[in-house]
């Protein structure tokens, strides 16, 4: 009997050793004998001990990878771009994500950085404000493509207002300004040239009809003196 409790508890006890507790959201990654084996659902799980181990776990959920990329503009202003990308491990390339990249975080914060430098190359400090779209797009693009490599999706691109020093934001408001004002006197010139153009139509218009009613009139006494001639020449 003793036996046999001490057999019952012993395989009581490997059991207990075996059991893996998967929490919702998160999967599990095993190794047998070092190598990846296969992956543990949430739940209750058992493993082959000791040939089996738990290597380590993976996060489903959806994830932040925040960045601060400092990129020069193509008219040599350095601009601070926060950009914040979301994504999540895809289930069905669990492993790929676990084994592929040491650092993912920081990884993907490079490729980020990499891939804003090329794209804002050719753009403005007052693109970098208006446009900012095209930077995201492009982001999205290249980003999803090489994420998708190692086991990942791309939910989203989120780039943030650029920052500029107060130096910098003081010349580009003082650029801003004197285009706004360049614009806004060409305007008034060329409202001015309208006035001067209407001014002149209608002076030359009022001098056409002053000489037309000045040869009106000379018609008019021309027969006048004729109709006068007539009657005078009958007597």
């Amino acid at each position: 009997m003793e036996l046999i409790a001490a057999v019952l508890l012993a395989v009581a006890f490997y059991g207990f050793v075996c059991v893996r507790i998967v929490q919702q959201q998160t999967i599990k990654m095993v190794e047998t004998f070092g190598k990846y084996s296969r992956t543990l659902e949430p739940g209750l799980n058992f493993i082959i001990v000791p040939f089996q181990r738990v290597a380590g776990e993976v996060d489903l959920r959806i994830n932040e990878v925040k960045s601060e990329v400092n990129i020069k503009t193509i008219d040599n202003v350095f601009v601070d771009l926060p950009v914040n990308i979301q994504l999540r491990v895809n289930p069905e390339r669990a492993n790929d994500a676990f084994y592929r990249l040491t650092n993912p975080p920081q990884q993907i914060s490079t490729w980020v950085l990499n891939t804003i430098r090329a794209t804002s190359s050719g753009m403005t400090l007052e693109d970098m404000f208006k446009d900012r779209n095209q930077i995201v797009n492009k982001v999205a693009e290249e980003l999803a493509e090489k994420l998708s490599d190692y086991g990942f999706l791309l939910e989203a691109v989120l780039i943030d207002q650029p920052s500029v020093s107060q130096s910098v934001q003081e010349s580009f408001n003082r650029v801003v300004a004197a285009k706004r004002s360049a614009e806004a006197a060409e305007q008034e010139g060329k409202a001015e040239k309208i006035r001067l153009v209407a001014v002149a139509e209608a002076e030359a218009q009022a001098q056409r009809e002053r000489a037309k009613g000045l040869a009106d009139a000379r018609k008019t006494l021309a027969e006048g003196i004729a109709a006068s001639m007539q009657e005078f020449e009958k007597h």
